[in-house]
């Protein structure tokens, strides 16, 4: 690109506002199942019974077993990479081929520049009918409400964010997504930014022996969360803390997340294919940082907590592959509306390399003791 760039952006820019849907809706392959919500929630070791047991998710007002919030963006949506009579979806036996999608109604697209890489960025999610075991789900909608234009250290681009909504098959809405990514073209080589881990030294690649012993290790601890305690309203307090949960992120889990949230872009788990594009390795995808936060609330919130919304937030360095993750937050605030009691979360993840996602506000409702 030469030095006037941005001027590529403008005509995209000047689009906001419109819808890129073309009145084409999506409806998910599948209902959602029992089966699906238990293996998304394996890589989360989200321990939740709202999530597995039928008569706890009723006995708080849900129509049957709580689908996971954070899938609602992409897991509960997905349409499928293959069905009988379609063509191939592994043309080629290049190893770090990616999976091409089926071919379908094609939506109008903005005008934009020709780009080479992208990846998630900004979320913002507000929910409304809880998504249940049985409900299929409906995507509908597209419009582009942001287009920002910026060069990063991976590159130069635009950071666009785009609205929809997700019905279930009564027509409810079940959430209003705002999903924002960012589309470049990848510099050659990534400009300095604290995002990138430092150099490894010579001797940090560990030796046969100590492979062996890392695939060997001990399962660690039982999970100790009781889901019998029950956070009410009148006991938060502004500033009061959102207790951390670790993740490792590891090849294996990202693997298996992969496989749960149906996310197989291969830059979240084929480290070549991830360093092309301008990251550091291969790195978390969003579907799965939201399941972070969402287990981080859940946790704090409790069984009867209601969540409102997600967002907004951005996604500032990648999550890679090696790093220890750690999701928590404070009350930001708490006020009574409509009836409902809310309190907002101030949510964010940190890795080594500083503060990775967020920080972002959370909102949900707790019960409170006045009415219970």
């Amino acid at each position: 690109m030469s030095d006037d760039w941005t001027q590529a952006w403008q005509p995209t820019v000047d689009v906001v506002g419109q819808d890129f849907s073309g009145g084409i809706e999506a409806t998910a392959v599948d209902e959602i199942e029992r089966a699906t919500i238990r293996r998304y929630c394996e890589p989360l070791e989200f321990s939740c019974p709202l999530h597995y047991d039928e008569e706890v998710a009723k006995a708080h007002g849900y129509a049957g077993i709580l689908a996971p919030h954070s899938g609602v963006s992409s897991t509960w949506i997905d349409v499928g990479l293959w069905r009988p009579g379609q063509g191939t979806r592994y043309p080629l036996a290049h190893p770090h081929v990616d999976i091409p999608r089926a071919r379908g109604p094609v939506m109008p697209q903005p005008p934009e520049p020709p780009t080479t890489a992208g990846f998630a960025t900004d979320i913002e999610i507000e929910y409304h009918e809880p998504p249940v075991v049985g409900d299929r789900l409906t995507i509908k909608g597209r419009k582009l409400t942001s287009c920002l234009p910026r060069e990063t250290r991976v590159g130069r681009g635009a950071f666009m964010i785009w609205e929809r909504q997700v019905v279930n098959q009564r027509g409810e809405l079940v959430a209003l997504l705002r999903n924002g990514g960012y589309r470049y073209v990848a510099f050659d080589t990534p400009r300095p930014s604290a995002s990138a881990p430092p150099p490894a030294e010579e001797d940090e690649e560990p030796e046969e022996e100590d492979l062996l012993a890392i695939r060997n290790v001990d399962v660690g601890a039982v999970d100790e969360i009781d889901w019998s305690q029950q956070r009410y309203f009148e006991d938060v307090q502004e500033g009061d803390p959102v207790p951390p949960v670790t993740i490792n992120v590891t090849i294996a889990r990202l693997i298996v997340e992969a496989g749960a949230n149906r996310d197989f872009n291969q830059i979240h788990h084929n480290s070549p294919v991830s360093i092309a594009t301008g990251a550091p390795e291969m790195y978390a995808n969003n579907g799965f940082i939201q399941g972070w936060w969402e287990r981080c609330v859940r946790e704090y919130a409790g069984l009867a907590g209601r969540f409102k919304k997600t967002g907004p937030f951005r996604m500032n360095i990648f999550n890679v592959v090696g790093e220890a993750v750690t999701t928590s937050g404070e009350v930001k605030r708490k006020w009574v509306e409509n009836g409902e009691h809310l309190v907002e979360l101030m949510i964010r993840s940190e890795m080594s390399q500083g503060t990775s996602v967020g920080p972002g506000p959370v909102v949900v409702s707790l019960p409170s003791r006045d009415s219970s």
